[in-house]
């Protein structure tokens, strides 16, 4: 058995000998080789690579990663939900200020352009994080990654002031782009620093999952945050992410927000027409304020179904689909069968650990 975290595994010529189970910790595209290093690690084996069971902490996978044997176990999301769970959490969403919010701590491609897309659009109603030292965008690399004209323009054409922003307990470290949190808790950042000067106030979450040129449902605690506020949720540069929440029961209010950006085969586009198609409800407060009243019962719909938590019901469900003595493997990683928990940077028991280990926290 062997455990990767995804975000640091660069293939270095092991050979695998045997059929494995393989976890692999955290998101894992490689964006500047434009490569899953992992895929090079089964093609390297000498058993038929088809053999191994590949265990990802996802929703879905629904690129060149198809071909093998995948169970995508969306672990982090199960155990967060408990996490908020615990923090007995206890909402208001009488004070709707703001027609959006967005959270951005580690810089990646999509966040960077939805910096230039709130500004091209010239938004300006909104809440924030952003805790870096300065708002410096990588545009040479932005525009060395897509051959559109039009995103070109954007590119080096907007200039953003949006303000950079100190939410913190104290202890946290600076980064020049970030800030690392060390013990506290994302349910702990939501309740006492995020709730009521973020989330709360806004009515639509533009919501950067980290994933981007992969075509893989991967949620993670920004999600969680939106719900937990009551907005209306918009992924900005991820792949099927509303089809997939509304395949676990969730409300994603497609009759209030055009979510077909999210099939776009351009990851650019997904990013660039979820703000574009949605403009009406991000410019205008009032209607976004109305929709917020209108729908109250949805949302909090939505926030049940995190407290019954049915991503680890989707990660029993899908583990019970194999034979036993895999079953018993798989519920190493499932909560409350697994020895560390979400945020740990101790490999699993029992496992070969590939690729250094790092705490997941604000991906």
């Amino acid at each position: 058995m062997i455990e990767l975290f995804g975000p640091t595994y660069r293939f270095a010529g092991e050979v695998l000998t045997k059929p494995e189970i393989i976890v692999v910790n955290d998101h894992h595209y490689d964006e500047e080789s434009q490569c899953y290093h992992l895929q090079k690690l089964l093609e390297n084996s000498t058993c038929d690579p088809q053999q191994h069971i590949i265990v990802m902490d996802h929703i879905s996978h629904e690129d060149q990663l198809q071909q093998y044997q995948c169970v995508c176990l969306p672990v982090f999301m199960a155990e967060s939900c408990e996490e908020f769970k615990r923090q007995n959490i206890r909402h208001n969403w009488n004070n709707k200020t703001h027609a959006f919010n967005f959270m951005i701590n580690k810089p990646r491609l999509h966040r960077e352009f939805l910096l230039l897309l709130i500004e091209h659009f010239g938004l300006i109603n909104y809440t924030h994080t952003l805790p870096w030292s300065a708002v410096d965008i990588n545009r040479h690399n932005l525009k060395r990654l897509t051959n559109s004209t039009l995103y070109h323009n954007i590119i080096d054409s907007t200039t953003v002031s949006i303000p950079t922003t100190n939410y913190r307990f104290g202890p946290e470290r600076d980064l020049q782009y970030g800030i690392l949190n060390g013990s506290f808790k994302n349910a702990e950042i939501y309740q006492h620093l995020l709730q009521h000067s973020v989330f709360e106030p806004s009515c639509v979450s533009l919501i950067t999952e980290p994933c981007f040129f992969e075509r893989e449902v991967t949620h993670t605690e920004k999600t969680i945050m939106a719900m937990y506020a009551g907005t209306f949720p918009i992924w900005v540069g991820g792949w099927r992410l509303p089809d997939w929440m509304t395949s676990l029961g969730f409300d994603v209010f497609d009759d209030v927000i055009d979510h077909s950006y999210q099939h776009m085969s351009d990851p650019w586009d997904r990013c660039y027409y979820a703000v574009k198609l949605n403009l009406e409800l991000l410019q205008n407060v009032d209607l976004a304020r109305s929709l917020i009243t209108k729908h109250q019962s949805r949302l909090e719909h939505n926030l049940n179904l995190l407290k019954q938590n049915v991503f680890l019901t989707d990660c029993f469900n899908k583990v019970q689909q194999y034979p036993e003595h895999i079953q018993q493997t798989l519920l190493t990683v499932v909560p409350k069968h697994r020895g560390n928990t979400a945020g740990s940077n101790r490999s699993l028991p029992g496992y070969r650990l590939l690729g250094s280990i790092n705490t997941r926290e604000n991906a």
